[in-house]
C-alpha cells in the first residue's frame, strides 16, 4: 500500500501549502486582530495539516504517475524488431535520392 510513494516531493508541496496558510493567517491577524488572533493553536493545526497534506499528496502523486505511465504504454506500443532483410530500405535514410538528377533540365522553346 505504501510502495512507490515519493514522500520528499509530497512534504515539499505540503510545506508550501502550510506556508501559504500561515502567511494568510499572519496577514489576517494584522488586518483584523480581534477576528484572527495568533496563538499556539494555529501552529498545532498547521502541524496537523502538514502531516495530513503530506499523506494525501504522496498518494495523489503516485496515482498521477501510474496514470501517466499507463497512458504512455497505451499510446506508444513497442516497435517490432526489424528483420535483417529490411536493411536495404533504411540504407538510404538521410541521404539524397540517387534516382533523381541533380542537373536542372532546360526547357526547350
Amino acid at each position: 500500500m505504501f510502495e512507490g510513494l515519493n514522500w520528499r516531493s509530497a512534504a515539499r508541496r505540503s510545506a508550501t501549502v502550510i506556508a501559504i496558510y500561515l502567511l494568510l493567517f499572519y496577514v489576517l491577524s494584522r488586518t483584523a486582530p480581534k477576528s484572527f488572533p495568533l496563538d499556539a493553536s494555529l501552529l498545532v493545526m498547521a502541524l496537523f495539516f502538514f502531516f495530513v497534506f503530506t499523506f494525501i499528496y504522496a498518494f495523489v502523486e503516485r496515482s498521477r504517475n501510474r496514470r501517466i505511465e499507463a497512458a504512455r504504454k497505451k499510446q506508444a506500443p513497442e516497435k517490432p524488431a526489424r528483420a535483417e532483410g529490411d536493411s536495404d530500405a533504411s540504407a538510404l535514410k538521410g541521404r539524397p535520392n540517387p534516382n533523381t538528377s541533380r542537373k536542372k533540365t532546360r526547357r526547350r522553346r
